[in-house]
C-alpha cells in the first residue's frame, strides 16, 4: 500500500516538475516577445496611425465619389426634364407657328451645345 501511495506521489513530482519546466520555458519565450514587441513598438503606432490615415482617405474619396454620383443624377434628371419641356412646348409651336418653332431650335441646339462645353 505504502509503495503504491509512493510510486503515486513519485509520478506527482514528475508531472509538476514537467510543467513547472514548460512553464519556465513559456515565460522566458513571453519575455523575449515583450522586449520586442516594446522595442517596436514605435514602428508599430506609426505603422497603425498610417493605416488609420489610409482609411481615412478611402472613406473621403468614397464619400465624394458618391456626393459627384448624387449631383450628375439630379443634372441628368434636370436636362431630361427641361428636354421633355423644350419638345413639348416645341411640339406645340411647330403646329401653329413654324417659324418660331424653327427659332427655338436653333435656340435649343445652341444651348445644348453651351451646355456640353467643359468649365
Amino acid at each position: 500500500m505504502y509503495i503504491f501511495i509512493a510510486i503515486i506521489f513519485i509520478a506527482e513530482l514528475i508531472i509538476a516538475g514537467f510543467l513547472l519546466y514548460w512553464i519556465c520555458k513559456f515565460d522566458r519565450s513571453v519575455r523575449a516577445l515583450d522586449f520586442e514587441i516594446a522595442k517596436h513598438s514605435p514602428s508599430v503606432i506609426d505603422g497603425i496611425k498610417a493605416f488609420r490615415g489610409g482609411v481615412n482617405l478611402i472613406q473621403v474619396a468614397i464619400t465624394k465619389v458618391c456626393e459627384l454620383v448624387q449631383r450628375k443624377k439630379e443634372e441628368f434628371m434636370r436636362r431630361v426634364v427641361n428636354l421633355v419641356v423644350i419638345y413639348i412646348i416645341l411640339f406645340m409651336l411647330r403646329t401653329r407657328f413654324k417659324k418660331a418653332a424653327t427659332y427655338c431650335q436653333y435656340a435649343v441646339l445652341l444651348k445644348d451645345f453651351w451646355d456640353s462645353i467643359p468649365v
